[in-house]
């Protein structure tokens, strides 16, 4: 589906676009706090992805913006309409915040045919049975499923079966759209293609949408924006971009991607630069906190950061190979420098057994280690 026949998937539909905002959002389950003052803003026509690892509070963000959690203190307001509000004693019900919802177990009705299931809130909501016609089957044509109104969802790939509890959550034109783990029940190929589409056909609604989701390419790919949870707090906000090369702390470097994380004792700073001494080798990194020569920090590398040293290079370290792994695409080596175990990647196998490795300063990172 190109974007602009995605765009023309709501040509002729009007509502009313509002940003949700989230201000210092509190929930506790018992005596257990699981968000702890959590501000998020999502535009309209913006996709926002809730990311973390388990327990980090995404889905429970969520669902308290969905009415299906009840938040112990803070705000969440729709434009003009106010969901909850903890001084003021507000709780919308869900049924009344006119939300678009996509479930991870799809939660269709196995005996309700794809036309039924898409057309149930339009007659919910009284809409003359002419228009809930003519945008069912617009809908299902613009999500690829002309031909299927008649069957039953048993009879539907998983593929499938996402795209028509999609078209249900867009049937009525809510005017906020929230998924949870929307792809995760999708085979690893069918979930990459799904990407594309469910971007595209999120984009052109011109709602805000906030989707949770644990895995990071979906996210990456989908996501204007990623809000990264860690024990209930928003630990950065910003483009996929922004948070894989610019992050702020030690847990969203970690986080993020999956790179080597290796300890380095401080020499000196040399601002924005910090010269730290890796397994004897001097080398340079970008200086991400208060680091104190003569104390260790955290070197974070990536694995597409390091190469095969040339003549001349700067940050060379080096080391004795110890494993590799064909992965198709590439090899994927693991050289031993001193101590620590550096992980990167090549084109073609590496005769071994020793290796000189080279990475540019501003692909390092170097963050002040705890007890360092």
């Amino acid at each position: 589906m190109t974007e602009k026949r995605a765009a023309s998937l709501f040509s002729g539909v009007t509502g009313e676009e509002a940003p949700l905002v989230v201000e210092a959002l509190e929930v506790r389950l018992g005596e257990n706090p699981v968000l702890k003052g959590v501000d998020l803003t999502v535009a309209p026509g913006e996709v926002v992805a809730l990311l973390g690892p388990s327990g980090s509070g995404k889905t429970t963000l969520l669902r308290a913006v969905a009415g299906l959690v009840r938040p112990s203190g803070g705000r969440i307001a729709l434009g003009a309409t106010v969901f909850f509000d903890g001084k003021r004693g507000v709780f919308l019900p869900p049924e009344r915040r006119d939300l678009g919802l996509v479930f991870q177990s799809y939660a269709l009705w196995p005996h309700r045919t794809v036309f039924e299931n898409v057309a149930y809130g339009l007659r919910l909501r009284r809409v003359p049975e002419k228009e809930v016609r003519e945008r069912v089957l617009h809908l299902l044509d613009r999500l690829g499923l002309t031909g299927l109104e008649g069957r039953y969802p048993g009879a539907l790939s998983g593929g499938q079966q996402q795209r028509v509890s999609l078209a249900r959550a867009l049937a009525y034109n809510p005017r906020l759209l929230l998924l949870d783990e929307p792809l995760s029940n999708l085979d690893a190929k069918l979930r990459d293609q799904a990407r594309v589409w469910l971007r595209e056909t999120l984009k052109a609604t011109g709602k805000a949408a906030l989707f949770v989701t644990h895995d990071q390419a979906e996210a990456m790919a989908i996501a204007d924006r990623i809000a990264l949870l860690n024990e209930g707090r928003v630990e950065q906000v910003g483009t996929p971009e922004e948070l894989y090369r610019n992050p702020r702390t030690l847990f969203v470097a970690d986080f993020l991607g999956n790179p080597n994380v290796v300890e380095a004792l401080v020499v000196a700073l040399e601002e924005p630069w910090a010269r730290l001494e890796l397994s004897g080798f001097p080398v340079r990194a970008r200086a991400m906190g208060p680091l104190v020569p003569g104390r260790l920090a955290k070197l974070v590398l990536r694995p597409e950061a390091l190469r095969l040293a040339g003549p001349g290079e700067v940050n060379v370290l080096e080391g004795e190979l110890a494993h590799s792994l064909y992965l198709g695409m590439h090899h994927e080596h693991w050289v031993g420098v001193g101590e620590a175990l550096l992980r990167f990647y090549s084109p073609l196998p590496l005769p071994g057994p020793r290796l000189r490795l080279a990475f540019d300063p501003e692909a390092a990172l170097a963050y002040p280690a705890e007890g360092g």
